[in-house]
């Protein structure tokens, strides 16, 4: 896979010269439990999510430093925040994509490169029409759980607020910005949610901080 990539990325420059923006967009969902969802499953949702992302990166990254400049956009969710029952899995590789973001972005800024980790709600695409997956084992019991979010997950195909086109339209503004957002939400239920989770977080920490000091020296 990794040969794949480079030769694509080598034939890129050939054509173009440099390549100047590269959004790592490519990721689905397998919807499952913790207990349920096989080895197998588990690592195609990383192959996907996260090392095709990594592939991908770290061959554009050589381009972007001998050109001094160039702009990833790397798209984690607002699951890089949120867990939800079914979507663990999903959520752990999008908690991956953004620390892998936030990293690269303090690694690659000397070189004229900027990174932003975009986080879109819920748009409205095939996500939860024919490209997601599921597994619901014959017997499980946690039957009742997949029937409940599953009908939530099925509810959202074509009703996401989250529009498409406008979301692309924003790639392009961000990309031709001379200092472009670092962190990018995409619709107001990421921004909305992604606060209320923060918010939640603060909270926790502040009555934690007794229990966590009892452990310094």
């Amino acid at each position: 896979m990794g040969k794949k990539v480079h030769d694509v990325i080598e034939k890129v420059k050939v054509k173009f010269g440099r390549i100047d923006v590269l959004v790592n967009n490519a990721g689905f969902t397998h919807l499952a439990t913790i207990e349920e969802i096989t080895d197998r499953d588990a690592r195609a949702l990383f192959d996907v999510n996260v090392f095709g992302l990594l592939n991908v990166t770290r061959n554009v990254l050589p381009v972007m430093r001998e050109q001094k400049s160039g702009h990833i956009f790397n798209v984690s969710s607002l699951g890089a925040y949120n867990v939800g029952p079914l979507s663990g899995l999903y959520c752990a590789t999008k908690h991956a994509v953004k620390a892998i973001s936030e990293t690269l972005s303090q690694e690659v800024k000397s070189f004229g490169i900027h990174v932003t980790d975009v986080k879109p709600g819920f748009m409205r695409t095939e996500f939860f029409g024919s490209s997601y997956e599921t597994t619901i084992p014959e017997n499980s019991p946690y039957r009742q759980l997949y029937d409940e979010n599953m009908k939530f997950y099925k509810g959202q195909n074509g009703n996401q607020a989250g529009d498409p086109e406008k979301a692309a339209e924003l790639y392009i503004k961000v990309a031709e910005m001379e200092d472009p957002y670092e962190s990018l939400p995409m619709g107001t239920d990421s921004c909305d949610g992604i606060k209320e989770i923060c918010s939640n977080t603060v909270k926790l920490m502040e009555e934690m901080r007794p229990i966590a000091e009892s452990t310094n020296f």
